[in-house]
């Protein structure tokens, strides 16, 4: 759990919020950032899949629940309700970072401010060849710019984890559709095998002359996603 004030003070500045714009959060946790979240925006729409955590949310951010908070006991990234919104926050467990990146993907909003794991961090931004060029790198790539903002130190955490933390600004550049992030997720379960065995494999043509004998891992975002783009119109069997 984040504790430490002057971090939450850093995110919601980063977060640059208007008294227009409406916040989605996903992980109320125990409210600490929500009720800043709630000070600076028309609405905040903040999601919490733990009963006991939203218990205790509800709890204490009454004063703002009958006011401009919506608290939801749900995992937002499995929710089929469509939820407008205009900026994204989240301070969830690093081991949902990737189904957070994976859902933005799919989503139309202005900005994002999130918390990842350092290491995470870094996969988002790397490049093909490079040794954390992930399935996750090829689609931020494609969908967002991504600014390291600035580090957190383990103190500021209850308790403290074992891993180093940055907050990171995301902004949207393109959107794809669920099918097209598991095709993607597909591709990179070949990442050690060339295009054109892949495409073999799974029912495609791909461009041979352009990059047909480099290997997943080799190929630019933007190729990745045209080929996970081809498999949902073009697929045989997988």
């Amino acid at each position: 759990m984040l504790v430490d004030r002057r971090i939450v003070d850093k995110i919601v500045s980063a977060a640059n919020i208007r008294k227009d714009e409406v916040v989605l959060e996903a992980g109320t946790g125990q409210g600490i950032l929500t009720m800043e979240l709630c000070r600076q925006a028309k609405q905040v729409i903040s999601y919490e899949v733990d009963a006991n955590l939203y218990e205790k949310a509800q709890e204490q951010l009454l004063q703002y629940s009958n006011n401009n908070l919506r608290l939801v006991k749900a995992d937002l990234f499995k929710t089929k309700d469509a939820t407008l919104f205009d900026i994204f926050v989240s301070n969830l467990p690093y081991s949902r970072s990737r189904d957070a990146i994976e859902w933005l993907s799919t989503q139309k909003f202005d900005r994002a401010i999130v918390m990842v794991q350092e290491e995470f961090a870094n996969k988002l931004i790397a490049r093909p060849s490079g040794k954390s060029y992930r399935a996750i790198s090829a689609l931020a790539a494609h969908c967002f710019t991504i600014e390291k903002l600035f580090k957190v130190r383990k103190e500021s955490f209850e308790p403290q984890p074992k891993v180093e933390s940055s907050i990171i600004r995301i902004t949207p550049i393109n959107t794809i559709s669920k099918e097209t992030v598991r095709n993607i997720n597909l591709l990179f379960s070949r990442r050690n095998k060339n295009a054109s065995s892949v495409a073999d494999e799974i029912g495609i043509i791909v461009d041979v002359d352009r990059y047909g004998s480099r290997k997943i891992d080799q190929i630019e975002p933007t190729d990745l996603i045209r080929m996970a783009e081809w498999i949902s119109s073009n697929v045989r069997s997988i």
